[in-house]
């Protein structure tokens, strides 16, 4: 730090007049002439009120009272720091062997302000002369650096920071060992903010091969975070091996701290092993949860001309989707995927919705914009759907696509939890390809071109439902009180081609053992309209066999469901002639 090196140039001068005048007792003049120097060389003055006092010995004690050190120009504060009392010590012995070694410097009350401009500037920067420069410059080994009751202010204008702390040296009865503690307050970027610190001595902090302690506490809102380990170049922040415990009530909160986008998750707490050397940030043995859901295993971090490049192989054994929120209403926080690139890897044994999904599978990868899914597969219903999705960000609006096949995948086993059909058992199977634009959910669905075809084999479907459908009034009643009469389903095939984000269902078919069903229609997303015409084919010559289609038409919210005109009228007469039908 730059104070040393004014430390040492102060001394350089003082010991030699000390030499050279040892036999007279007013040494104010050299006091003066000290701060002179450093005046100079700074271009900030430096003013010592109070005497100059020496303690002689082999290893004399020279102490400089009431220091003021100027602040910059443009600083809010007409000191940067001041200084109650600097004791520094000096080695005689040293001196004669061609050596600068200064064993001891204790500061006393030092109240340092540090300020960061609205331009960016800090008041630590100093307009230097040539001589600064020079790097040849041999400064003293400082032995040991002392705090008594310090003060610390930092003020950053252009992020709303402001921080006051309190640090001392810390020293231990038992074995003499030093620590500096810190502890303070304030707001970062207009959040508040704790700290609580316990490191390795002052001086180790200039030592760029031995590792520094440190023990840190920090509290950002309601986000706390609590690291243990060491640094190899503090000052740098190079050389980081720490040991991390971080709990809060949403990542994205630190969004505005880290200054890089994090997303929103529920309540999280997250453990791991944290490192940074040259370029590259690690994470490993990471394990902790978010929201129910647990997360464990590795991500790293590479620096390349300022973007970050994740690369992450993440495992768990219960993922719960509500944790991670909705598909978004806006797609434009993804534009925020410009200024990365990532490769990550997730796997997952089960996932906890309404539908029995496990054994996911996602690689993500994102580069200049562009994320892409593949592949998203999991196992459902004891098939397997198998799925790829793209979005392209550099574009306006945004252009996505979707590819999906769907293996082996059991009707009932979905549909029982919405308790729908939970006597189906047919397997579903097919492939569909999707292209959108735009910026939401509802703008893509209005733009979709593509198609679905899907077919499902066995299965059956509830024999009342069949009746009902073709308002055989007669055999509906039987069936409702036969809850062993059930339908086997032959096959079922639907087709969905889409364009413009209109789906013009030309082709289904269900085949059934006493109904074929056939279906046509639209459903606009345009307009959020449905046009749907279904019409069941009874294949009994029952007597009371309507075949009257039903028609499916409003909104998708709230759709409206009419069968036929004739039908009703035939619905009717089927019911009045029931008590002739036979049981």
């Amino acid at each position: 730090m730059k104070i040393f090196k004014w430390i040492g140039i102060t001394v350089v001068i003082s010991m030699l007049l000390f030499i050279l005048l040892f036999s007279l007792k007013n040494w104010n003049w050299v006091r003066d002439l000290a701060a002179h120097q450093i005046s100079e060389l700074t271009h900030r003055t430096l003013t010592i009120d109070g005497d100059l006092t020496i303690n002689w010995s082999l290893v004399p004690n020279i102490r400089f009272e009431n220091i003021k050190f100027e602040n910059a120009t443009w600083g809010k504060h007409p000191y940067m720091s001041e200084i109650a009392a600097l004791d520094i010590s000096v080695d005689l012995k040293e001196i004669l062997k061609g050596r600068f070694i200064i064993p001891q410097i204790i500061l006393t009350k030092p109240n340092i302000i540090l300020e960061r401009s609205t331009e960016g500037k800090g008041n630590w920067e100093f307009q230097d002369n040539e001589n600064a420069h020079n790097k040849d410059r041999e400064f003293p080994i400082i032995e040991r650096v002392r705090i008594v009751d310090g003060t610390l202010t930092y003020e950053d204008l252009t992020s709303h920071t402001h921080f006051s702390a309190f640090f001392a040296t810390k020293i231990k009865e038992e074995d003499g060992e030093e620590s500096t503690v810190l502890q303070g307050e304030g707001k970062l970027r207009g959040r508040p903010l704790a700290i609580n610190l316990n490191a390795g001595p002052l001086v180790g902090l200039r030592e760029a091969k031995l590792p520094y302690p440190i023990v840190l506490e920090l509290q950002a809102g309601k986000t706390s975070v609590k690291v243990n380990g060491t640094l190899t170049q503090p000052l740098q922040l190079q050389g980081i091996d720490l040991q991390f415990d971080i709990k809060g009530p949403n990542p994205e909160q630190l969004s505005h701290v880290l200054g890089a986008p994090m997303p929103s998750l529920p309540l999280y707490q997250l453990k791991g092993d944290l490192s940074h050397h040259d370029d590259i940030w690690q994470i490993q043995r990471l394990h902790g949860h978010v929201g129910d859901s647990d997360l464990a295993g590795n991500i790293t971090v590479k620096i390349v001309a300022g973007q970050p490049h994740i690369t992450a192989d993440l495992n768990s054994k219960k993922i719960n989707l509500n944790d991670f929120g909705p598909f978004p209403q806006s797609l434009s926080a993804l534009r925020k995927l410009q200024k990365m690139n990532a490769n990550i890897s997730i796997r997952s044994k089960l996932v906890d919705t309404k539908v029995p999904i496990d054994n996911l599978k996602m690689h993500i990868i994102i580069k200049e914009g562009h994320l892409i899914l593949t592949p998203l597969d999991f196992s459902v219903a004891g098939g397997n759907i198998r799925s790829r999705i793209e979005f392209d960000t550099k574009t306006q609006p945004i252009k996505s696509k979707i590819e999906i096949e769907i293996h082996h995948v059991k009707l009932g086993e979905i549909l029982r939890p919405f308790k729908i059909a939970d006597k189906s058992a047919g397997l579903i199977g097919g492939q569909g390809i999707f292209w959108f634009k735009g910026n939401s959910l509802a703008e893509m669905l209005a733009s979709a071109d593509g198609g679905l075809l899907m077919l499902m084999t066995g299965g059956r479907l509830d024999g009342l439902l069949v009746e009902l459908a073709g308002l055989d009034i007669g055999e509906a009643i039987v069936a409702l009180f036969d809850k062993d009469d059930n339908t086997e389903i032959n096959c079922a095939f639907v087709d969905l081609p889409t364009s413009g984000g209109i789906i013009n269902m030309k082709t289904f078919v269900v085949d059934t053992k006493d109904t074929v069903f056939f279906g046509s229609g639209s459903i606009d997303f345009n307009s959020e309209q449905l046009d749907l015409v279904i019409d069941p084919k009874p294949k009994d010559l029952s007597l009371f066999s309507a075949r009257a289609p039903l028609h499916v038409k409003g909104s998708l919210k709230d759709p409206t469901f009419t069968p036929g005109a004739s039908a009703i009228l035939r619905g009717a007469v089927s019911l009045a002639l029931l008590p002739s039908a036979p049981i």
